[in-house]
């Protein structure tokens, strides 16, 4: 399950229960019919709650995908806030792979950590 919210100029995005690979390209989808988004976009993951029934292959596309969602936008920073081990190695292959040099992608352990990050430069 995918629900969020824009709050305090960041998306928040919470991925709660089992999410697949056709849930994450449905929520791509959705994000790119999104309105009214600053040019410089932040994005708070939270996958605290959430198992990701993913293929290693997927993350590529799934990277790939977003980093298209989010051509229009003059920057991204997106936080992933992780517990579960494998989750954490999902994001942080995720993390790696975008070709933009507007895009950058974080992974952290507490809400704190990844909101200061979010925010450091405002």
């Amino acid at each position: 399950m995918i629900s969020y919210a824009y709050i305090d100029n960041i998306l928040h995005v919470s991925l709660t229960k089992k999410v697949t690979l056709k849930d994450l390209i449905e929520f791509i989808h959705d994000f790119k019919n999104l309105e009214n988004m600053p040019e410089k976009l932040r994005i708070f993951y939270d996958l605290t709650e959430a198992e990701l029934v993913l293929h290693l292959d997927d993350i590529s596309k799934l990277s790939k995908l977003a980093e298209a969602a989010t051509g229009k936008f003059k920057a991204v920073r997106t936080a992933f806030y992780v517990t579960d081990p494998k989750v954490t190695a999902y994001t942080m292959l995720f993390s790696w792979l975008p070709e933009d040099s507007l895009t950058k992608r974080e992974n952290f352990s507490t809400r704190e950590a990844a909101m200061e990050w979010l925010t450091a430069d405002e």
